[in-house]
């Protein structure tokens, strides 16, 4: 195996770790066929969400600190996301006048769909990743407020999967679980082509692309219950542990042994939340002696106990 393919193949995993663990749930909320003139506006959401371009251009006017304006233009075959849920619109022309997409959202569950007068323009996919709010990460700091992918290309796997999606949308019986599980794959490749294709993004991301940091946390991900300290996480990946620990630290926010206790808990309160596990049997997953200890650091981390958290 090439040096390149295995340091991809970490970053993967070490992605694919945090976004099931944080429980990124994918869902279509709109796919129409629209004619001109045609605008929707879109409140804040807790949540990032994602517009498809399967036919025709629009425009976009969000939020940007690269782009002052707020305004992006969408050519067919091109993918915008906001992982933020900021408040934006989207609409064939920038002067277009704009409804509230619940509007529009309502229209088309009635079979009334709006903007179906005249020739049709565009075909727009809109969907959304709710994740687990309770649970933060640095991955979640590490993107920007407007991710613009731009011409994806027909035989690309990302393009693929919209049509996928868009298959399965056409059927009769729209079996929304399969959409929604193809929702996620889409996120996890739009994620793993912002890593690729960007070696200016920071953050989280910058720790992926460095082959030491990532081995790092891949060991990290991978074996949460072993009691790491910093000179043990230096030997495996051929650092010292003044190096590792500024490097770490300069990526990902935090030093690694508080990234260590800070995925133990995310870890723990995943399993708790999700799993029928004991809570002597998480302790012991995650690396805590007793389950007696891990209740006392969950409670100062989270501010209630682990059977507080089942109970809700």
């Amino acid at each position: 195996m090439s040096k390149h393919t295995n340091t991809y193949s970490q970053k993967f995993n070490v992605l694919g770790d945090v976004l099931d663990t944080l429980r990124f749930r994918g869902s279509v909320f709109f796919r129409s066929k629209l004619a001109a003139p045609w605008g929707m506006s879109l409140s804040k959401a807790d949540s990032p969400r994602f517009h498809i371009a399967l036919k025709g251009n629009f425009v976009i006017g969000a939020a940007d600190d690269e782009n002052d304006d707020g305004i992006v233009d969408v050519n067919q075959m091109d993918i915008i996301m906001l992982p933020n849920g900021n408040e934006h619109w989207i609409a064939d022309q920038k002067d277009s006048q704009l409804i509230p997409s619940e509007e529009a959202g309502r229209a088309c569950e009635l079979g009334n769909p709006l903007f179906q007068r005249g020739e049709i323009t565009n075909k727009l996919i809109c969907g959304q990743v709710e994740y687990d709010r309770e649970i933060s990460h640095p991955i979640l700091d590490s993107l920007p407020s407007v991710m613009h992918f731009p011409n994806v290309g027909e035989t690309s796997t990302i393009w693929m999967t919209v049509m996928l999606i868009d298959a399965e949308m056409q059927m009769e019986d729209n079996p929304t679980p399969i959409i929604d599980r193809l929702t996620e794959v889409l996120f996890l490749q739009l994620l793993n082509n912002h890593i690729r294709d960007n070696k200016e993004a920071g953050g989280f991301f910058a720790a992926l692309r460095d082959q030491r940091v990532c081995r790092a946390l891949e060991l990290i991900h991978q074996n949460p219950q072993f009691l790491w300290s910093l000179e043990q996480l230096g030997e495996k990946v051929g650092m010292s542990r003044a190096t590792l620990n500024r490097k770490f630290k300069e990526f990902v926010g935090v030093p690694p042994m508080t990234y260590v206790s800070h995925w133990r808990m995310i870890k723990s309160h995943h399993l708790l939340k999700y799993s029928s596990y004991s809570v002597e049997h998480i302790a012991e997953l995650v690396g805590f002696s007793t389950a007696r200890t891990l209740n006392k650091a969950f409670q100062r981390h989270y501010g209630y106990t682990p059977s507080e958290l089942r109970k809700k």
